[in-house]
């Protein structure tokens, strides 16, 4: 990490708010995909409205699909667990390729919430290609997770479907 991202990342865990807010108006143009984790562990703090807007501004807009790695670093992130909805919505508000990693999205829906489980269910039918591999063990987890009744049983199946018409197309 080299000098300008690591000032960056320090103005990010400030307690001063101006520092904090500086640093997010400096960061899609200095930023770099280091400072995604350091931006959810300040989402996961429940920020002030205007440092909340702003986090969220620069996280739904992030194009250069290197910042896919730290997304899916932060869905395994237990500290960053309370906010796994916001940080999907990031990916699918973002467009990043985040196909390579379906079976742990699959994995989350199934043991998260179920705001977590739409937000899956979200990315997965905006996504265009997903190895076919990866599919297919998708759907087979989701027919075991459907042998049991539950509140996610709709969505479930759901995400079941829209996985088996992107293994036939």
């Amino acid at each position: 990490m080299d000098k300008r991202i690591k000032k960056l990342v320090s103005d990010l865990e400030e307690r001063d708010e101006r520092k904090v807010i500086g640093a997010l108006k400096r960061i899609p143009h200095e930023g770099s995909p280091d400072v995604i984790i350091p931006m959810l562990r300040l989402l996961a703090k429940s920020p002030s409205s205007e440092v909340q807007m702003l986090l969220q501004k620069t996280l739904f807009n992030l194009k250069d699909q290197a910042c896919s790695d730290k997304f899916i670093d932060a869905l395994e992130m237990d500290e960053l667990a309370p906010i796994r909805t916001e940080i999907l919505t990031c990916v699918w508000q973002s467009g990043l390729d985040v196909s390579e990693s379906l079976d742990l999205l699959i994995d989350i829906s199934i043991k998260d919430d179920y705001m977590v489980a739409v937000e899956v269910l979200t990315i997965i039918d905006n996504t265009e290609h997903f190895p076919e591999h990866l599919l297919s063990d998708s759907i087979h987890k989701l027919d075991k997770v459907l042998e049991v009744k539950s509140e996610k049983t709709g969505l479930y199946g759901n995400l079941r479907q829209v996985l088996l018409e992107k293994l036939l197309d």
